[in-house]
């Protein structure tokens, strides 16, 4: 899997950087390389209060009763615009379900993300991280770093790396997090086998 480490060393270079992430790319195979794996953390996840490229605040907790993506992205991470169509095929394919995408721009300036969003005709909700403060509370170190959420607000898979959102594979994982849990009845006995 290629992974794109952000360090605080390499911040300040961050244009250089991704000039050479995509000469990297060009020269690369066109494998997507990311990964979705079940999350093994036990904490919760940090919430957040960002505005939207209008200056609209939203939190975590405005998604409550959904399956939420949060994937964290910047636009010069060549990695990050090549999965923003498959982010898009995922959100139509699941309009009329109860979930959500939210890609949240870490470390950039407004004005910049809203001259990018227009020229990719992005039609995601983006959020504003311009301290890349949440990116951090939320232990990002690699771009894009993405986190799929249960209705009940717990990190369920974390996505490293550009992933095709509209697999059947991640698609089969966000169905099966939308099935209701099979309730048991408790004068039902339960088998020890």
């Amino acid at each position: 899997m290629t992974r794109y480490l952000i360090t605080p060393a390499l911040a300040g270079h961050r244009k250089r950087l991704g000039v050479c992430l995509t000469a990297l790319l060009c020269l690369s195979t066109m494998a997507w390389g990311g990964s979705l794996e079940p999350f093994n953390g036990t904490e919760p996840p940090a919430g957040f209060s960002l505005e939207d490229l209008k200056g609209q605040g939203h939190s975590l907790e405005d998604y409550r009763g959904r399956i939420l993506l949060i994937n964290f992205w910047a636009s010069w991470c060549p990695p990050c615009i090549r999965e923003m169509p498959a982010l898009e095929r995922l959100e139509e394919r699941m309009a009329d379900r109860p979930f959500a995408i939210v890609a949240i721009n870490t470390s950039e300036k407004k004005y910049k993300v809203r001259k990018f969003t227009k020229l990719i005709d992005l039609r995601l909700q983006v959020l504003l991280d311009p301290t890349g403060e949440t990116f951090a509370a939320w232990g990002g170190e690699v771009l894009p770093t993405s986190f799929l959420l249960d209705t009940s607000g717990r990190i369920s898979h974390i996505g490293l790396g550009p992933l095709e959102w509209d697999s059947e594979e991640v698609v089969s994982v966000i169905e099966a997090m939308l099935e209701p849990e099979p309730k048991v009845d408790p004068a039902t006995p339960v088998s020890a086998e």
